[in-house]
């Protein structure tokens, strides 16, 4: 008899280890994927993670949002509601939206072209070596002007 259980056992063992369970099969649902690309990507992304989680980073964060919360808390971001409305109705009153028909005309864009290039020659001229030497000349040029007011017309004829 007890060769009969051990004979079973061992057959019942060697049939459930020899065929496999039928069950369904997922092969087909997703795509293998290469086991390198999956670590790449989470290497990738855990360096991202490293650099977000840096001291300087946090550090940064901190300030932001330090700063955020002192910029929106009241009274702050009440004034900056109310300051928006009373510039948004101001720029939409009937008499800025005339003065900005009636000056329309004016702003041309040769007229941005000019203004734009005389800042400029303006910047580039105003040197503080120029500056300077400018002074220097009014400087120089103050007592002749007040001779020439003072209706001393010999400057003018060499006639000092």
């Amino acid at each position: 008899m007890q060769l009969l259980r051990i004979l079973s056992v061992y057959v019942l063992i060697s049939l459930v280890t020899s065929s496999p369970a039928a069950g369904p099969d997922y092969s087909d649902l997703a795509p293998r994927q290469d086991l390198s690309s999956v670590l790449g990507d989470l290497s990738a992304s855990l360096k991202g993670i490293q650099a977000l989680l840096s001291p300087t980073s946090l550090a940064n964060i901190e300030s932001l949002i330090t700063d955020a919360s002192s910029l929106l808390a009241a009274p702050t971001g009440n004034q900056t509601k109310t300051l928006i409305g009373t510039a948004s109705t101001l720029l939409s009153s009937p008499e800025l939206t005339s003065l900005f028909a009636s000056v329309g005309g004016l702003l041309t864009p040769q007229l941005i072209t000019n203004v734009t290039d005389i800042l400029g020659n303006a910047h580039d001229l105003l040197t503080p070596e120029f500056v300077s030497e400018t002074k220097g000349l009014i400087k120089d040029a103050a007592p002749v002007s007040g001779q020439i007011e003072g209706g001393g017309i010999g400057i003018l004829t060499n006639e000092l």
